[in-house]
């Protein structure tokens, strides 16, 4: 074997693994505060829009506070599961035109409360 063929297998390696760590640790994509409610709002692929689509389903849910969705919600299931469970279980809402899983609008809601 060659210097160079070793040297170049090393240097694959080295990417392969600095890419795999970067990927691990999130280092590429959106970042957000931390916030109590991590373990449900991970879950959410990009908080933005559902910070926008939350606060229109707050307007529906006087005296939501955002210890209250998160108890809810805890325990519950993943998203989404829950979100593929609801609409044969009749729980469905709708928020600002449209007709969407209720574990939906509270993880949307939790997210525009944090």
């Amino acid at each position: 074997m060659r210097r160079r063929g070793v040297l170049g297998g090393l240097v694959v390696a080295a990417v392969v693994a600095a890419g795999g760590a970067a990927w691990r640790l999130h280092l590429f994509g959106p970042h957000y505060p931390a916030t109590p409610y991590d373990d449900l709002l991970n879950q959410i692929a990009d908080r933005v829009p559902a910070r926008v689509f939350g606060g229109a389903a707050l307007k529906t849910m006087p005296g939501a506070n955002a210890a209250g969705l998160a108890r809810a919600l805890r325990g519950q299931g993943t998203l989404a599961a829950l979100a593929e469970s609801d609409p044969a279980k009749d729980r469905v809402t709708e928020v600002s035109g449209w007709v969407v899983p209720e574990s939906v609008v509270r993880y949307a809601a939790l997210a525009a409360l944090v």
